[in-house]
């Protein structure tokens, strides 16, 4: 009974120090905050397995957002049926209980660490972050790297409660074409936003009323995210500050997923529509309308 009590302890005293090292509103770390919080998480590693051999921290697991994904077609951005979805998380050794920190190459990739982030945010786990700078900005640090193959991990528990607030619908969307209080985000780049479609979709063009901004705006040269002033100065000239409802879309849920990841750790209201444009485009343009530079 005693040892039983002692362990008890034991784990409750862990779980508060993993916890403590970060917040519930910490949606992002820098690389010196990462030298306290990866020894006590579970790392996730979202670059390819190419990069990830080349050179990855000792004991992360790699993925991909699209392990969490519908496989293919029109619902390719949106993630797999909550049963199969919490199966795919626990593989990878996540659980409720023990923090997550998300590696990636924000200068390279496409926000993939964000919608990781995104992802296990909106399903419940208070208490995940990406590295701001990604991999980059850890060897920078002069963080050790290992080269070779995946960690394999310890099967996680974690159980599914979603969040609501950070997760959009079209029907939300739809809702927001209507409303002027909420505000549309298209995180694509400039050509997406026009009328191009060269990842996929079925039509081009961006959601009626929605305004542009492409998610590597929010970063500098080296792939570190902007300070909050200067965050704050772009999103005012959109007319969005921290009480205006925010829905962000892309292609695919990715890069947009990214954004709402940085507006959230500014404290603005902000929800990601995973569906995005190869969802919306999918369907018939009388319910789904687009607008582009031809029309």
């Amino acid at each position: 009974m005693k040892t039983l009590l002692i362990s008890l302890i034991l784990l409750m005293t862990f779980s508060s120090q993993a916890f403590a090292s970060i917040g519930t509103d910490t949606w992002f770390i820098s690389p010196r905050q990462a030298k306290t919080h990866l020894p006590r998480s579970t790392v996730l590693d979202v670059r390819s397995a190419s990069a990830f051999g080349m050179g990855h921290i000792p004991g992360s697991v790699r993925v991909s957002w699209q392990q969490f994904s519908k496989p293919s077609g029109p619902e390719h951005g949106e993630l797999l049926e909550p049963e199969a979805l919490q199966e795919a998380i626990r593989k990878v050794g996540v659980s409720n209980q023990i923090p997550v920190v998300v590696i990636g190459d924000a200068n390279e990739g496409w926000g993939e660490e964000g919608r990781i982030v995104w992802m296990l945010r909106a399903l419940g786990h208070k208490h995940v972050a990406m590295v701001d700078g990604g991999i980059k900005a850890l060897k920078r640090a002069k963080f050790g790297t290992r080269m070779g193959t995946s960690a394999t991990p310890q099967p996680g528990n974690f159980t599914i409660e979603i969040d609501p607030s950070l997760v959009a619908s079209h029907d939300d969307v739809k809702k927001a074409m209507k409303a002027a209080r909420t505000i549309l985000v298209d995180t694509r780049e400039g050509r997406e936003f026009s009328g191009k479609t060269p990842y996929g979709e079925k039509r081009g063009g961006h959601v009626p009323g929605a305004k542009h901004l492409y998610f590597k705006e929010l970063m500098d040269k080296n792939g570190m995210i902007l300070p909050r002033e200067e965050i704050e100065k772009k999103l005012d000239a959109l007319g969005i500050t921290t009480t205006t409802p925010v829905i962000a879309y892309c292609t695919g849920g990715i890069r947009s997923a990214w954004l709402v990841a940085v507006l959230q750790h500014y404290k603005f209201k902000a929800s990601n529509y995973p569906g995005s444009m190869w969802h919306w485009a999918s369907m018939p343009a009388e319910e789904f309308p687009l607008q582009s530079a031809q029309n």
